[in-house]
């Protein structure tokens, strides 16, 4: 098989404990909250919000079986936030295989799909995906998602949203030694997605990078954000907007309390968002 095996985020999960109030709370942030879904294998349900090319997941869980054990153990470690990322793929086996041979020890491919109602008609989305359960990062987790059906995810009627949202812009991780995960994610997306900027370590292999720096340089870069949590953690995830003046006047009206940037970005504190900030910037 050819292709890529990772390609930047594919989307980013967030683990709440009441699935029910944050999809009330994302509303209120302006998104278009796609109705529930429910992962019957996974014994998960979710909300989706769903962008051109990428889209933010909540999950709840509903059902204790052996494939949410880890997310349960997570959710009642740190009672909920952003977990891991799905990274794009080109192939499932084709990740399993580059993972594998990295000496990551990933889980086999697991089929499953989600009912969804298409204008109407009831249809499954289906996925493969590849965990890694056993050889895991500290920080923030990956897996891939190859999407078997993306014309059941990726609708356009579904990527309007009243806070101008266009798409995933990246992900920010606060770690005291920014290095901590460097030789893992090295073996996840290769040598070639990996470098520093300045003393903050930066992982792109696509239009979605990861961030990876001290709490100190976080309180600079997002000033009037105070994280959630006091150890290290994925604390941020970043949105392009068209305009992020619009994406402010939609929260106000909402009553949600914002932190404008001078450089005209607009972060909403975890307090306000399920437990991680939000940051809208133009691209």
């Amino acid at each position: 098989m050819t292709g890529q095996a990772v390609k930047g985020i594919d989307h980013a999960v967030v683990v709440v404990a009441d699935i029910e109030a944050a999809r009330a709370t994302y509303a209120k942030l302006g998104f278009q909250v796609q109705p529930r879904g429910f992962h019957t294998r996974l014994g998960t349900a979710n909300h989706l919000m769903i962008f051109g090319d990428t889209y933010f997941e909540l999950i709840g869980l509903v059902e204790a079986n052996p494939f949410n054990a880890e997310r349960r153990a997570w959710l009642e470690r740190f009672g909920g936030g952003l977990a891991n990322v799905a990274l794009r793929t080109d192939g499932a086996d084709l990740a399993h295989a580059g993972w594998t041979a990295a000496g990551l020890q990933p889980d086999p491919v697991l089929e499953f799909a989600r009912a969804v109602d298409v204008a109407g008609k009831p249809e499954q989305a289906a996925f493969r995906t590849v965990r890694l359960a056993t050889n895991r990062a500290k920080l923030l987790g990956f897996f891939v998602c190859e999407h078997r059906t993306p014309q059941f995810v990726y609708r356009p009627e579904w990527a309007a949203h009243a806070n101008g949202v266009t798409g995933l812009a990246g992900a920010t991780v606060i770690a005291e030694d920014p290095a901590t995960d460097e030789a893992y994610v090295r073996k996840v997306f290769g040598d070639i997605a990996v470098r520093y900027d300045g003393d903050d370590l930066v992982v792109d292999s696509g239009c979605t990078p990861i961030r990876y720096l001290t709490r100190d340089r976080f309180l600079v870069r997002y000033p009037g954000i105070v994280p959630q949590r006091a150890d290290d953690h994925p604390a941020l995830l970043s949105f392009r907007v068209a305009d992020a003046a619009r994406t402010a006047t939609v929260l106000r009206d909402s009553g949600v309390a914002y932190v404008p940037a001078p450089d005209g970005r607009v972060v909403v504190p975890a307090a306000a968002a399920g437990g991680v900030s939000i940051e809208f910037r133009k691209g």
